[in-house]
């Protein structure tokens, strides 16, 4: 078993510095795939940061809640075809980004609130179960669907809208001015979809460390240790675990949405136990209960996933063995095993004060 209890301490410091380093983190990420030593391609980067979102919120329902999914494909599908859907039919003369963002989380989030409602009364494997088959209905329903989804095909062509804020319009396929960087490549390689995508991580981040950080992260810690002891202090459990995976399932819809437009297409894929399982495993391997690990975790298997694929078809075999190895020489994962050793060794230094 994965230990997915996070302290105060291993939370984080002050929030000055925590905005500091996420805000330099986020700027010099891209340039790393330029090094020979990372070998990434140009949008890889912002690919990391996208689905990152979706394993940051299903983190949230697992490292906080203790809620194991397997079913959180739905929502990233579901986000991924309705904003897909926005652009190409229900709204093709609006040319929105904004519109299909909104409308992507919306169906997501209805979607996770249904779901959650009938799901968060049950315990262990009998929750993870259940969100297998509500996802499979969800894929199903979407594959049959070919009047408005085209089954297996997908949706194509979806082209990106350009973010129009009143007084200027961005174009997200644009890129940066030219500017070398010697060994990182040149400031142009990076487009805007780069910083947008940044931008989005940031908040998101922001947003997740305030709310573990809030009463209800610790009514969350509460009712994952005990959940019987919170009820008797007067909480009610399942209003607290729906509302975790109500806000999951948007952040996962969020992500979807940004992927969709991004890549332009919505691919069926997007909606299978396999997307899912893929949420457990960046999570897994990043840290789980921890901030910044389900996004590690994510930039990790994507980036070895990019490296291996193009050498060897076996990449499936060896991703179940780092996720094996990880399970069993770090159970807290990357991230949680760095900052179980920090605060170890600030326990033993203050100590020995």
């Amino acid at each position: 078993m994965i230990d997915a209890t996070p302290t105060r301490a291993m939370r984080g410091g002050g929030d000055l510095a925590f905005y500091l380093w996420t805000a330099l983190g986020l700027a010099i990420f891209p340039f790393l795939f330029r090094l020979p030593i990372f070998n990434g391609y140009n949008g890889l980067a912002t690919q990391i940061l996208i689905v990152g979102i979706a394993a940051i919120g299903f983190n949230l329902l697992l490292g906080y809640a203790g809620q194991l999914s397997y079913g959180h494909a739905a929502f990233f599908g579901l986000g991924a075809y309705a904003a897909g859907l926005s652009v190409l039919r229900f709204f093709p003369g609006a040319h929105s980004f904004g519109l299909a963002v909104i409308f992507g989380v919306f169906i997501a989030t209805v979607a996770a609130f249904i779901i959650g409602s009938l799901v968060v009364r049950l315990y262990g494997i009998y929750f993870a179960l259940l969100t297998v088959a509500f996802a499979q209905m969800v894929f199903f329903v979407v594959f049959q669907w070919r009047d408005l989804t085209k089954g297996d095909d997908g949706l194509q062509s979806i082209a990106t809208p350009a973010i129009n804020l009143g007084f200027a319009k961005f174009d997200l396929t644009q890129t940066l001015p030219s500017l070398a960087l010697g060994p990182f490549g040149d400031l142009s390689e990076v487009r805007l979809w780069y910083i947008f995508a940044a931008i989005v991580m940031f908040g998101v981040l922001a947003f997740v460390r305030t709310l573990v950080r809030s009463q209800f992260g610790e009514v969350l810690d509460a009712i994952r240790e005990n959940e019987e002891r919170s009820i008797f202090v007067g909480f009610d459990p399942r209003r607290y675990k729906l509302a975790a995976f109500v806000i999951s399932g948007a952040l996962c819809g969020l992500a979807g949405a940004l992927r969709a437009l991004y890549d332009g297409s919505a691919a069926i894929a997007t909606l299978t136990v396999d997307q899912s399982g893929a949420f457990v495993i960046y999570t897994v391997v990043g840290g789980v209960g921890t901030i910044f690990g389900p996004l590690v975790g994510t930039g990790v298997i994507m980036w070895l996933e990019n490296i291996v694929s193009a050498k060897t078809g076996a990449w499936r075999l060896i991703e179940g063995v780092i996720f094996v190895l990880v399970i069993v020489f770090l159970p807290n994962g990357l991230i949680g095993t760095i900052l179980k050793r920090k605060f170890n060794l600030f326990a033993t230094l203050r100590g020995k004060k």
